[in-house]
C-alpha cells in the first residue's frame, strides 16, 4: 500500500524570547533620553537659572532660620541633618548656645550671643532699664522678616515712645500728686499710668528650640551677669514636645553622631541619591511646575528648630496623661527655680505661656494656616488643648503668693485675630508680633506703673 505522502510545510525559523535585561535598557533609555534631551535645550535656551530659578525667597528664610550646629570651637557637624545658617555652637551647660557675631538679611547676632544689632555691655549705663527676653523659638521672632519686626524690637520702641509721651504730653497721663477734689481724682485716674522715666532697653536672648530647662541655665550661667531689671519668659510649648527623660532640649542626632552608631554607610548612599535626584533637570522643572500650580505659600507644619527626639510634632506630644504630667511638673520645677531667683535677686519676672496655631477660629483661618493645621493631624488641636490648662496651672501655682512674678496666659491670643497669623504652628508674621508687643507692654505697664501720691503728700 502506498503512505500518503505528508502535507508539506512551509520551514519556520524558532524565535527565542528576548531577554527581561533588554527590556529594562528599553526603559530606562526613556527618561535618560529625555534628562539629556532637555539639557541639551536649557543649555542652549538660557541655562538652568532661567529655566528652573533659584532657590524661592520663603526657602532662602527658612534656611536662614534653621540652626547650623558646631562644637565648641566652631568646626561644623558636617554629618547631622537639617543644617541650616543660623550658627549655634555646642555649650556643656545650655546644650548649645548662638555663635555671637553673626548676621544674615533677617536677623543679627551680636558679640554676646543675644539678637541684638548693638553689643550689650556688662556694666549697665546710668538711667537705663534692662528688660531680657528668654524663650525658644516664638521669642527669638523665628521667620521674621528682620530683627525690627520681631516683638522684643516693638515692645522697646513702645515703651521708650511711652516715656517720650509722658514727657512732652505730661497732662494725657496720671499726675505724679492726685488733685484735692474727688471729682478730680476720680477723673485723671481714668487716664493711662505713667511708667518710670528711664531709657529702656529690651534684650532678645531666645535661642530657637529652647525649653523651661534650657532658659534656666541660660539666665544663670549668662543673662543674670547683665543685671537685668525684667525678665520675660516666653515658652511651653516646647516643653509640651520635650521627653519627660530629658531636662532640656540637646542638639539632635549628636550622641549617635559621636559614637559612631548613625548608619554611616546607609545614609550617606540615601543622601548621595537624594542629591543626585534633585539635580536632574527633569525633576526641577517638575518642581517648578508644582510651585507654580500651588501658588508656593510662605507657611509650613515642618517643626523647624524644635529639637524633640521626633521630626514629627504629632509623635512629639505626650502619649499618655501620666507622660503629660511628668512634662508639666518639670516644666513647673524650672519655673520655681527661676521664680526663686527673681525673688531673690529683688527682679521682676513675667511668664508668658506662648500662643500656637490651633486656637485660631475656623472661620478666619487663612489658606495657608488651614495648610498647616491639615498636616498637623486630626488629634494635634485636641491633644494640645488638653494640655494647655496644666501648663498655665503650673505657672500659676508657682507665682502664687510672690509679688515679683506674674503670668501672662497668651494661648487664645489670636483666636479672632483677622488674616494670617502663624507661619508655622509657632511661627508668627511681622503683624502677629506687633500684637505680642502690644500685650506685653500692657502687662509690664502694669508692674512698672507709678502710683500717684495722695494730695498733701
Amino acid at each position: 500500500m502506498f503512505r500518503r505522502s505528508p502535507r508539506y510545510r512551509p520551514w519556520k525559523r524558532k524565535t527565542k524570547p528576548r531577554p527581561w535585561w533588554l527590556y529594562g535598557l528599553l526603559i530606562l533609555s526613556l527618561p535618560i533620553g529625555l534628562e539629556l534631551l532637555t539639557r541639551a535645550i536649557v543649555g542652549a535656551t538660557g541655562g538652568a537659572a532661567q529655566w528652573f530659578g533659584g532657590e524661592s525667597a520663603w526657602a532662602k528664610q527658612v534656611q536662614a532660620y534653621q540652626l547650623g550646629f558646631a562644637d565648641p570651637s566652631g568646626q561644623t557637624y558636617e554629618n547631622l541633618p537639617h543644617q541650616g545658617n543660623l550658627r549655634a555652637l555646642r555649650n556643656p551647660l545650655m546644650s548649645y548656645q548662638l555663635q555671637p557675631n553673626q548676621k544674615s538679611p533677617f536677623w543679627t547676632i551680636n558679640p554676646q550671643g543675644f539678637r541684638d544689632p548693638d553689643p550689650v555691655p556688662l556694666q549697665k549705663p546710668e538711667g537705663e532699664m534692662r528688660i531680657f527676653v528668654l524663650g525658644g523659638g516664638m521669642a527669638f521672632g523665628q521667620l521674621s522678616s528682620s530683627d525690627q519686626a520681631t516683638f522684643t524690637h516693638q515692645l522697646e520702641t513702645q515703651l521708650n515712645d511711652r516715656v517720650n509721651a509722658q514727657r512732652s504730653k505730661p497732662n494725657q497721663f496720671q499726675p505724679a500728686v492726685l488733685p484735692y477734689r474727688a471729682d478730680q481724682v476720680e477723673q485723671v485716674l481714668t487716664r493711662p499710668p505713667r511708667i518710670q522715666e528711664r531709657k529702656y532697653r529690651v534684650v532678645n536672648a531666645a535661642v530657637p528650640g529652647y525649653a523651661s530647662g534650657n532658659d534656666l541655665s541660660m539666665l544663670m550661667q549668662q543673662v543674670a551677669n547683665y543685671n537685668p531689671d525684667l525678665i520675660i519668659i516666653l515658652n511651653s510649648y516646647e516643653d509640651l514636645l520635650l521627653p519627660s527623660s530629658q531636662a532640656g532640649v540637646d542638639i539632635p542626632g549628636l550622641d549617635a553622631l559621636l559614637e559612631g552608631d548613625r548608619n554611616s554607610v546607609g545614609t550617606t548612599v540615601k543622601e548621595t541619591v537624594q542629591d543626585w535626584f534633585n539635580q536632574l533637570y527633569l525633576v526641577q522643572g517638575a518642581q517648578r511646575f508644582v510651585r507654580r500650580s500651588s501658588s508656593e505659600t510662605t507657611a509650613s507644619a515642618v517643626p523647624l528648630n524644635l529639637l524633640s527626639a521626633s521630626d514629627s510634632i504629632d509623635a512629639s506630644l505626650p502619649n499618655d496623661a501620666s507622660e503629660l504630667d511628668q512634662r508639666v511638673t518639670r516644666y513647673q520645677n524650672h519655673l520655681l527655680q527661676i521664680v526663686r531667683w527673681a525673688t531673690a535677686s529683688k527682679k521682676q519676672l513675667l511668664i508668658g505661656l506662648q500662643p500656637e496655631i490651633s486656637t485660631r477660629q475656623q472661620s478666619i483661618l487663612t489658606l495657608e494656616e488651614k495648610a498647616i493645621l491639615a498636616e498637623l493631624g486630626d488629634s494635634y488641636a485636641k491633644r494640645v488643648q488638653t494640655a494647655y490648662p496644666k501648663l498655665v496651672a503650673a505657672a500659676q501655682q508657682v507665682t502664687k503668693g510672690t509679688a515679683n512674678a506674674s503670668v501672662l496666659d497668651l494661648h487664645k491670643l489670636y483666636s479672632e485675630t483677622p488674616g494670617q497669623v502663624f507661619l508655622s504652628p509657632t511661627s508668627l508674621t511681622d503683624e502677629a508680633n506687633a500684637l505680642l508687643a502690644e500685650r506685653f507692654f500692657k502687662a509690664i505697664e502694669q508692674k512698672l506703673a507709678i502710683e500717684p501720691r495722695p494730695f498733701g503728700s
